[in-house]
């Protein structure tokens, strides 16, 4: 590639005319500016050239993965999680030989490590991607994407063997293409486009719109596709969703963006295994409640629901409606967490809960969530909870009950509910198995929280952002294993007192615009105890002292 490369820089300036009279310096700052240069055009196409050897050599399962991520537009990065979903639907991961019920359930989990393990593959010993994503760490780049220098021929190759095409233009061949991505869409307001579509995409099986969300209704026929099994149009605005979608019966994965509710008849997509839906805006009418139908019930292959602010109905008590394959659940209120509803998805295991504060409300009806309490033996799988607050008030008293946590959870993210810092170590003895929490906006209040002795025994995670915690201190036995301890927009704390246990592994410390005070304190124990510490001060002037790190 250097060889490529350096012949390309000594044959470029050799033109004539005014090319001639440009220095090497103005010739290759214009190329730069341009972009469009023929000179790209030729590097980029010989380079490939010299990186296909590598590419052909990958395993099969690594190539098609590869070529799958040039679905995302180039230089930008994206959730690995997305790749998970779109693979799962089209049927490239499906297990083989499942036995049982708990082999499906566990067949998300397994899928979710084996892509992330292909992705750390391709980034670590084969250098095609840029990989640095840690959910948990603030400092994470969360990078997620194609080299640029592989993007070329990612492009190609994929486009070449039928395999996925990016639509860029009016003119482009879209023949007999399995995937189409799109980048812009206000592609589909052309009428040429349309058409072309129409004639020359009866095949494909993935749909996918990843340009910037659109504000306005574009078309997307979908009607000729009958063998879709993604379409993935949750940057388009829809009023609703359209007829013709709700006839693609091969249909797995959906995502849309619509103002109007869900009609029932979404239930004669009885192959889809993820539904997500979001509002445009979210207008919602006192005393009205916003609820899926209760068709919803019936579509037994669905495995993944991102249904936002909107609730799960109750079934009839005389129904037997089950929702089995059901592992993940996005977005619901607090009105889906009865017992009722909840026994209905025995095999959870990800359960996300909204619940928003509105100026009117007189009543708190958080007791509803007394539900997860109460079937805490019918929901044994569920092992992350995550429960938002959203315009929470400062002088309302949340009345959520502490006991509605499962024992069994691994992971728990709260905000907004206004707790005293004193029922953490309620929470820190009730979930003995709990690996990562996450407390924002205002979860918990107070000026102290003293975490006593022999609480969050197995806490791997602790990150807390936006709160007027002035000190905190855990006191020895506490949080033995903890490795990463976040600290975001804690403006008040001053002190921070915390033994290292028997971690193996070096304990990170991150305090992102912190009262300075507390990155003196944390200093000040790297006498004592062997840490990390990771700091960034946006107020800071200097960039070397605005983002530090010291060990």
């Amino acid at each position: 590639m250097i060889v490529t490369v350096a012949d390309l820089l000594r044959k470029a300036n050799k033109g004539t005319g005014e090319e001639l009279n440009k220095s090497t310096q103005e010739y290759w700052t214009e190329v730069a500016e341009k972009h469009q240069n023929s000179v790209f055009a030729d590097a980029y196409n010989r380079i490939s050239k010299v990186f296909f050897p590598s590419y052909d050599y990958l395993p099969q399962i690594l190539k098609m993965l590869f070529l799958y991520l040039r679905a995302f537009p180039s230089y930008t990065n994206f959730k690995p999680d997305k790749v998970i979903w779109y693979l799962s639907a089209e049927g490239f991961c499906e297990q083989i030989g499942k036995k049982n019920l708990d082999e499906v359930i566990d067949g998300m989990k397994t899928l979710r490590i084996f892509v992330f393990g292909i992705l750390r593959e391709l980034a670590d010993n084969y250098h095609l991607l840029l990989f640095d994503y840690d959910a948990a760490s603030w400092f994470s780049t969360r990078k997620c994407r194609v080299h640029s220098c592989w993007q070329h021929l990612c492009k190609n190759e994929a486009s070449k063997i039928m395999f996925l095409h990016v639509l860029q233009n009016c003119d482009e061949v879209m023949k007999d293409q399995r995937r189409l991505c799109v980048h812009s869409n206000t592609l589909f307001a052309i009428k040429q486009v349309s058409d072309s579509i129409k004639s020359d995409c009866s095949l494909i099986r993935s749909f996918l719109c990843h340009g910037p969300t659109h504000p306005y209704p574009v078309p997307i026929h979908a009607t000729d596709f009958k063998l879709l099994r993604v379409l993935n149009a949750r940057k388009v605005r829809f009023y609703d969703i359209p007829p013709e979608i709700l006839k693609l019966v091969c249909l797995k994965y959906l995502a849309q963006t619509c103002s109007k509710e869900l009609p029932s008849s979404i239930s004669t997509l009885l192959h889809l295994q993820f539904l997500i839906i979001f509002r445009h805006v979210a207008i919602i009418k006192r005393g009205v409640m916003q609820y899926m139908p209760m068709e919803i019930w019936d579509m037994q292959n669905l495995q993944y629901l991102q249904v936002v602010e909107r609730d799960l109905p109750t079934p009839n008590s005389e129904s037997n409606a089950i929702l089995e394959k059901v592992s993940i659940i996005l977005g619901v209120g607090i009105k889906s967490c009865t017992v009722e509803i909840l026994k209905r998805v025995p095999n959870l295991r990800l359960l996300s809960i909204i619940s928003v504060r509105k100026p009117y409300d007189e009543d708190d009806d958080s007791n509803s969530l007394s539900g997860l309490a109460n079937i805490s033996e019918e929901l044994k799988n569920l092992i992350c909870l995550t429960y938002d607050v959203w315009y929470p008030d400062m002088n309302w008293k949340s009345t959520v009950p502490l006991s509605m946590f499962p024992s069994n959870l691994i992971a728990l993210s709260l905000s907004g509910l206004g707790y005293h810092w004193k029922f953490m170590n309620d929470i820190g003895s009730m979930l003995p198995n709990l690996n990562a929490l996450e407390l924002k906006d205002y979860a918990f209040r107070g000026p102290k929280w003293n975490i006593e002795s022999i609480r969050f025994f197995n806490l791997q995670t602790l990150i807390i952002e936006d709160t007027d915690l002035v000190e905190l201190r855990a006191q020895d036995g506490s949080l033995p294993w903890l490795k990463l301890l976040s600290l975001r927009h804690c403006y008040k704390l001053k002190h921070l007192d915390w033994l290292c246990g028997n971690s193996v592994e070096t304990p990170v410390i991150e305090l992102v615009d912190c009262n300075p005070l507390v990155y003196a304190s944390a200093e000040e124990k790297l006498s004592e105890y062997h840490f990390d510490i990771r700091s960034h001060r946006s107020y800071c002037d200097d960039k070397s002292q605005a983002n530090e790190r010291t060990k």
